[in-house]
């Protein structure tokens, strides 16, 4: 890891923090052990668990690969974000978006729609198809960490605007709640304030 630009040497136990026989914060999709891992490196870096919550995706990103990071604000970049979206997605650049939320009332608000305020999504994939009425679609596939709990609206895993031939195209075969779902441009506009 990195830390200030400096590599950083991390050695870890083989403890895992669990509740209820389930691991307390991060999950990975499956059973792969890596995530958990590295989110123990994590919190060891920064002095604690209760350290990382919160935090911008972008500076994580970087000090996880070293790599650059970029950060966009959605509201400066309305036009264009889908395209520079697209185009990282291309160069399979890792992206996150973080979901805003400044009140109780928002985050309320949010999580009856299945978002997390003040939280940040992996954005996995981009499709643009042309849905039952004929509009072209740009649409984002987008992952919460947790590996559970789902935006319920337009788009969703439950959503009626899938059609069986959408499904096809897109490659979205499964509802399960696995923290995975596709979400439109606008609403990625409406809910989400960075990239």
């Amino acid at each position: 890891m990195t830390k200030n630009g400096r590599k950083v040497h991390i050695v870890l136990d083989d403890f895992l923090p669990c509740k209820d026989y389930r691991p307390a914060f991060s999950s990975a999709n499956g059973n792969e052990l890596w995530v958990l891992l590295l989110e123990k490196a994590w919190a060891k870096l920064h002095g604690s668990y209760d350290r990382i919550i919160s935090g911008f995706a972008h500076e994580t990103m970087r000090d996880l690969t070293g790599a650059p990071a970029f950060e966009y604000s959605i509201a400066d970049h309305k036009d264009s974000i889908f395209a520079k979206i697209d185009d990282a997605y291309f160069y399979m650049w890792a992206m996150a978006a973080g979901c805003d939320a400044k009140t109780e009332d928002e985050k309320a608000k949010l999580k009856e729609l299945g978002l997390v305020g003040e939280h940040s999504y992996g954005i996995i994939a981009t499709a643009e198809v042309t849905d039952a009425d004929g509009n072209e679609v740009k649409l984002l596939k987008m992952r919460n960490p947790w590996g559970s709990f789902e935006w319920k609206g337009d788009w969703g895993d439950e959503s009626d605007k899938w059609t069986p031939e959408l499904k096809e195209q897109v490659g979205f075969t499964e509802t399960a709640d696995d923290g995975t779902f596709y979400f439109c441009l606008e609403d990625l506009i409406k809910y989400f304030g960075r990239v």
